[in-house]
């Protein structure tokens, strides 16, 4: 009976010397140079990617692509109760928090975003459109300059997060953090007051 024979995989390719002989030799391995970008980029998709890498993106392309859950939930807030025009629940669904029109810093920005959606769960939400406060007296500002241009300025736009108390047909109550009570009287809207998910568009 012959003797078992290992099947060599480097003999039966016509010949060549297997790895065990002496003249075999191994490849140095392949130097690969990947940027570090690239890295960051392959790591950052095995995740939700961190805001420190987002890209600004153009007002007209967010509003073209598809809502994200967070605006989905925050559209969702037309069915509370009924008690909140559309428009004003619509609207607050495109306030993008991290993208702040014209020249809004981006923690100025998430402060009105916060406000706005404290008005609208609040009861002065229902007030305000029963005594005829319009979008433009709330989430009005001015079309160049939102940050700046405190004369067309809103209602939510003055909380900057302090707490609306009272509210008229023509005037809104605001308390400070520090208890301090000022008055804000509502005003005609002028040409140059957009709405505040139309800045910057």
């Amino acid at each position: 009976m012959p003797a078992f024979r290992f099947f060599d995989p480097w003999a039966a390719l016509g010949g060549r010397e297997t790895p065990a002989s002496p003249a075999a030799k191994v490849a140095n391995p392949a130097k690969v140079n990947v940027p570090a970008w690239e890295i960051l980029a392959f790591l950052a998709g095995l995740a939700d990617p961190p805001r420190c890498f987002s890209v600004p993106v153009p007002a007209a392309e967010r509003a073209a692509a598809s809502w994200s859950r967070a605006e989905a939930e925050r559209a969702a807030i037309v069915e509370h109760d009924g008690t909140i025009p559309r428009e004003w629940a619509e609207g607050f669904a495109r306030l993008d928090p991290d993208y702040p029109p014209g020249d809004v810093p981006p923690c100025r920005w998430q402060r009105f975003v916060d406000d706005v959606g404290r008005f609208l769960d609040s009861p002065f939400c229902a007030v305000a459109a029963a005594l005829g406060w319009g979008p433009h007296d709330l989430f009005g500002c001015d079309r160049d300059r939102p940050f700046a241009g405190i004369d067309g300025a809103g209602l939510i736009w003055l909380l900057n997060g302090d707490r609306l108390v009272a509210l008229t047909h023509s005037t809104a109550t605001v308390e400070t953090r520090t208890g301090v009570r000022k008055t804000y009287r509502r005003r005609a809207s002028g040409p140059e007051r957009v709405l505040a998910w139309e800045a910057g568009s």
